[in-house]
């Protein structure tokens, strides 16, 4: 799979997904060292700065030499508060041709913002559900940093987004490896082409309690899968495993709105844990 990350969030997030074999890394921001990548599967693509988004779009050139060699799935990674933004539906058009696409938004608190990049970030927002709306981009993934803190709880001011970005990279990367796993029982959504259920985010599961804590708050969710990882001894010797899942599942399914789905996987982990897909076909508040 590749990952693009795009600005500064995009690429430090783009980082931590390189301490996985599985990825492709690409990055793109300005002031970026060319020459300095960490490992031997991150490229990385320096634009020059620029004072404005404005001024990034009408100073973009084609990177389809960059991204000459990408195929198949694909993750943009960006925050939506960096005037380098002011180029992705540039970029999103070239890519479109050669791969599947989804994006992953990291919005930001806005009480953190100025003016000018307050505007741009509401713009930024609204423009992206749009076009996955249309249908250009498979999933928009959305996350709020403040929704993070919440998480977490007390987070310190040194090393704040690495602590957020130590949330989101586990989380995607488990989520991506167990849509690509077949389940000992159930499955995720699959949803086809034509689906307007394109906005999306994730979740923790925790399986004990029966709790779910979304990265976003999405209005109207129409659409949610489940995933529980339990260690493989547990599927062995819990006879009423079967019986609390589907419980729990019955219970989340009493909401005739919105459908529900799960797959419980086989993990070698020691503890047991789950995470939580959430959709929407609605352009978000």
């Amino acid at each position: 799979m590749n990952i693009i990350g795009l600005g500064q969030a995009g690429c430090n997030i783009a980082d931590k997904f390189s301490e996985y074999p599985q990825y492709h890394i690409y990055k793109v921001d300005a002031g970026l060292d060319t020459d300095a990548d960490p490992v031997e599967k991150v490229s990385s693509y320096n634009i020059n700065k620029c004072n404005g988004p404005e001024e990034y779009e009408r100073n973009y050139s084609s990177m389809k030499p960059f991204f000459k060699d990408i195929s198949g799935e694909t993750m943009l990674i960006m925050g939506g508060s960096g005037f380098i933004s002011g180029i992705v539906l540039r970029m999103l058009e070239e890519l479109k041709e050669q791969c599947e696409i989804d994006v992953l938004y990291i919005q930001p608190d806005s009480f953190m913002l100025n003016g000018p990049k307050l505007r741009h970030e509401k713009v930024t927002y609204n423009v992206l559900q749009q076009y996955a709306r249309s249908g250009a981009l498979r999933t928009l993934y959305l996350v709020s940093n403040a929704r993070l803190e919440q998480i977490l709880g007390d987070v310190p001011i040194l090393g704040y987004h690495e602590k957020l970005n130590s949330l989101i990279v586990p989380s995607m990367h488990m989520i991506n490896v167990y849509r690509n796993t077949k389940p000992v029982m159930g499955g995720l959504p699959i949803l086809d082409e034509d689906s307007t259920k394109r906005i999306c985010t994730v979740g923790i599961f925790d399986i004990e309690n029966n709790e779910e804590k979304l990265f976003f708050s999405l209005d109207t969710a129409r659409e949610k899968g489940y995933i529980y990882s339990i260690r493989k001894e547990r599927l062995e010797s819990e006879s009423d495993l079967h019986k609390k899942i589907i419980s729990q599942i019955k219970e989340k399914s009493q909401d005739e709105n919105v459908n529900i789905s799960f797959g419980v996987f086989s993990s070698d982990y020691k503890t047991d844990y789950g995470y939580v897909l959430c959709y929407s076909p609605n352009i978000q508040s």
